[in-house]
């Protein structure tokens, strides 16, 4: 009976838990392995934010190749109608695959193969709930891209609006890296 009623005890304490204590997972249920050993790049965007990210996400992932960050993408959804929300997940995977596709062709177009991890490295997250981006300050529809470095174990290295912080966010991400990782080129 003890048994019973401890065990009680605990899944109500678990189900009280944060939800931001959970892992974070993207519109394919892959977790991201965030502060496991890599440095990451993490956008803020919306519906709105779209074609920033076109124009100048793919060439900044591309020169940081060296560095082989994980790009993770946060997709503010609280400006979709919930009976809308499931198609607007569906419509982010298939841009995840589009994405998948510019990238490795960027990659050939520089006469270069594309990284045989770059599935394991873009993750596209749809956020109903805006908590990642209410964090940070941005209310719903908020007007531009927004950028953050994350060190090799997670920690927050600069924080800026994209594309204007890019090189500063370049910069962070190299200057974590352990120097026999840094690629000699530097930032292109």
């Amino acid at each position: 009976m003890r048994m019973i009623v401890t065990l009680a005890c605990l899944m109500g304490l678990l189900g009280a838990l944060p939800a931001h204590a959970a892992p974070l997972e993207d519109v394919f249920g892959r977790q991201i392995p965030l502060g496991q050993g890599r440095p990451a790049v993490v956008l803020y965007a919306n519906r709105g934010t779209r074609q920033v990210l076109h124009e100048h996400a793919f060439q900044f992932a591309y020169d940081l190749r060296r560095e082989r960050p994980i790009v993770v993408v946060h997709v503010d959804l609280r400006d979709v109608p919930r009976l809308f929300r499931g198609a607007a997940t569906r419509e982010l995977r298939k841009i995840h695959k589009e994405s998948l596709e510019t990238i490795r062709k960027l990659f050939r177009d520089q006469g270069q193969p594309p990284p045989a991890d770059l599935e394991a490295s873009l993750f596209l997250v749809a956020d109903s709930h805006g908590a990642p981006h209410h964090a940070l300050g941005l209310e719903k529809g908020f007007p531009q891209v927004v950028i953050q470095a994350l060190s090799p174990s997670g920690q927050e290295l600069a924080r800026g609006r994209f594309p204007e912080a890019a090189p500063a966010i370049g910069q962070a991400i190299v200057l974590s890296l352990p120097p026999s990782l840094v690629s000699t080129a530097g930032l292109r």
